[in-house]
């Protein structure tokens, strides 16, 4: 009896794990439970733990991690007709179970496939030049075309980028030859560039200096008919200076002369003695005629009555006092 009490409760036990097994289950951190209850979707279970009807329900574990897919380095052509071999890959992540489940079959070959297509038709449209200096046009251009097609998926791509692109080696020595090409091309024109800006920086300074020399020859010019022009005012103004005191002197000599002279028509008494008076007016004539005959181009005449200029000397000489007491 015990042995079989023992039995039953042992059968029991297990029937009850075996139910709880299958009733409660686990869903990891980083994964989707998605619930199908008799075949069909029922809901989703977030991380954690959940319940399911035994039997009844059946629960798929999705992965939201992001997930890396590298593809195999496959041969394109280039615009330009070259054969550059392209190790791409790509990064997507799963936003939503249900859709990810039920829209496609196999997600990760069907996107290899759009990946590899895009990037031939993204390849074929450039030369090799803009592909290896472009990469980020492809990049972006690859990760919207997969973004659209794989949205209804419940996918999100995360990166889809050119990993590396090789060439050939005779497609690595032409593209060398190239650069070198290029390089001498390049260093050929800064060389004529450099000789042009130094003709032109030659000839600016030369123009520079020459109106540099016109400036100072006109400012020399200048300077000198000033300095020209202040000597003859100088010499202007010495000169009438000079004029100014020799007609001084001369008017001065003049009024001393004839207060001289006057002084001879009088007598003690500072009279007027006419006849002296008289022989003075004819001495200033003669004097007159001195002055005239003292040009050149002048002709001296003598009065007719110079034969009496004795007698006026008489007359100018002073009296003798005693005689005329």
């Amino acid at each position: 009896m015990m042995v079989e009490f023992l039995i039953g409760m042992v059968l029991i036990v297990v029937v009850v794990v075996l139910i709880l097994r299958g009733t409660l289950r686990i869903v990891p951190q980083g994964s989707v439970g998605v619930i199908q209850r008799l075949g069909k979707f029922h809901h989703e279970a977030p991380p954690g733990l959940t319940i399911k009807l035994p039997l009844v329900d059946s629960l798929k574990l999705v992965s939201t991690k992001s997930v890396t897919v590298a593809l195999s380095p496959e041969p394109v052509i280039t615009a330009d007709n070259v054969s550059p071999v392209i190790d791409a890959y790509f990064l997507y992540q799963v936003v939503d179970a249900k859709s990810y489940l039920y829209e496609i079959a196999n997600p990760e070959l069907a996107i290899k496939n759009i990946v590899s297509s895009t990037l031939r038709s993204e390849v074929g449209q450039r030369k090799l030049a803009e592909v290896m200096t472009h990469r980020e046009q492809i990049n972006t251009a690859l990760r919207n075309e997969l973004d659209e097609i794989t949205g209804p998926w419940g996918i999100r791509i995360v990166q889809a980028s050119i990993r590396q692109v090789d060439l050939t080696d005779e497609m690595q020595k032409a593209m060398e030859a190239q650069k070198k090409a290029d390089a001498n091309k390049l260093a050929a024109i800064e060389q004529a560039q450099g000789q042009k800006e130094a003709s032109i920086l030659q000839a600016e300074g030369m123009r520079q200096a020459a109106i540099a020399q016109a400036e100072g020859d006109k400012q020399a010019i200048v300077m000198r008919a000033e300095a020209a022009k202040q000597a003859r005012i100088f010499e202007a103004e010495a000169e009438s200076i000079a004029i100014r005191k020799l007609a001084e002197a001369q008017a001065e000599a003049t009024r001393v002369m004839n207060t001289a002279v006057l002084s001879l028509a009088e007598n003690e008494d500072h009279d007027w003695r006419p006849e002296r008076m008289h022989a003075l007016l004819q001495l200033k004539s003669l004097e007159t005629l001195t002055t005239v005959g003292q040009s050149p181009s002048s002709k001296l005449i003598l009065p007719g009555d110079v034969t009496g200029l004795a007698s006026l000397v008489d007359i100018l000489r002073p009296q003798d006092t005693g005689a005329n007491s």
